[in-house]
């Protein structure tokens, strides 16, 4: 009797999450996320999510414009960039098909006609970008019967040739994780590590990165609710952590409300290394010495420096 009330509330918890999942908005955090990850070349980037190719919803994920034509951007996925540059995201549930492929191509192709100008925007001006988080294996193996050329050019990016625009496919769970983190941690499959270095990355934001990431963050942190839980301990720890990381301020009536809490999950952030002992302490307004009391009257252990 006891194992089939364990078993009932097991697929209820997993028919719940599947809920979760299902209204999660990848789309948006994708956008957000691929803004952190070409966050050194901003100034040469102009971004547009959901552009709209027609007065009927057909909708291009979003676009990425080059301010400066001949500016080099730094990041290698955009390496393969001209002046405009077309991003299909597909979240990973969904799947990076033939037609997905396809249907890339012609939204490139009404981009090209939108202008009210005969060639405004030359075909060669214009790239696409596939993205998903696992790799499209049978998606390669498509192209490549059909007669195209699919090629590795880097850990989790492949470019395809023979394509009327320049084309590459990335597989973001295959990105370098010191230099994708924003893309890479967009996943439902995330592990601690990754976890630990996205908030790492995270932490040094300024204000309006940090509105960014805050939008990564929630598709991140509820697509891998019950990892987060395992390695914090509580849902309530380990979202008072990522809290703290995305506010530089709490008002005061929150400060007085939640001042205990404040100090716990700082002090989580110290133990884990995530932000010094002294960066702890001023954020939380003590002194090092009254801070290191508390951690340690919290039953945490002050890392050695």
């Amino acid at each position: 009797m006891e194992k089939e009330q364990t078993k009932n509330q097991q697929e209820k918890n997993q028919q719940e999450n599947q809920k979760k999942s299902q209204k999660l908005q990848w789309h948006p955090a994708f956008c957000s996320a691929l803004r952190l990850e070409l966050l050194e070349d901003a100034e040469n980037l102009e971004f547009t999510d959901e552009f709209q190719l027609t007065e009927k919803p057909l909708q291009i994920d979003c676009t990425v414009v080059k301010v400066k034509k001949d500016c080099k951007i730094k990041n290698e996925i955009g390496k393969i960039f001209r002046k405009h540059n077309i991003f299909e995201y597909k979240s990973p549930k969904d799947e990076l098909n033939i037609d997905t492929f396809y249907k890339a191509v012609a939204y490139a192709c009404l981009y090209k006609v939108l202008p009210n100008h005969v060639d405004e925007i030359p075909a060669e001006e214009i790239t696409i970008t596939l993205i998903r988080d696992r790799k499209p294996v049978k998606l390669l193996q498509k192209l490549s019967s059909d007669g195209y050329e699919c090629r590795k050019e880097t850990a989790g990016i492949y470019y395809v040739s023979g394509v009327m625009f320049p084309v590459q496919i990335i597989a973001s769970s295959e990105l370098d994780m010191d230099l994708h983190v924003q893309l890479k941690a967009l996943t439902d499959n995330l592990d601690e590590p990754l976890m630990w270095k996205y908030l790492q990355e995270v932490s040094v934001f300024t204000e309006r990165e940090k509105n960014l990431a805050d939008v990564v963050l929630q598709v991140i942190v509820n697509s891998n609710m019950e990892k987060v839980q395992k390695w914090k301990g509580s849902e309530q720890t380990m979202c008072e952590a990522l809290r703290v990381l995305m506010a530089d301020e709490l008002n005061e009536e929150r400060v007085e409300g939640q001042r205990e809490g404040q100090i716990r999950a700082y002090a989580t952030l110290v133990k884990d290394g995530i932000i010094t002992v002294e960066v702890g302490a001023e954020k939380a307004g003590m002194s090092v010495d009254d801070f290191t009391r508390e951690m340690k009257q919290a039953g945490y252990v002050i890392p050695a420096v």
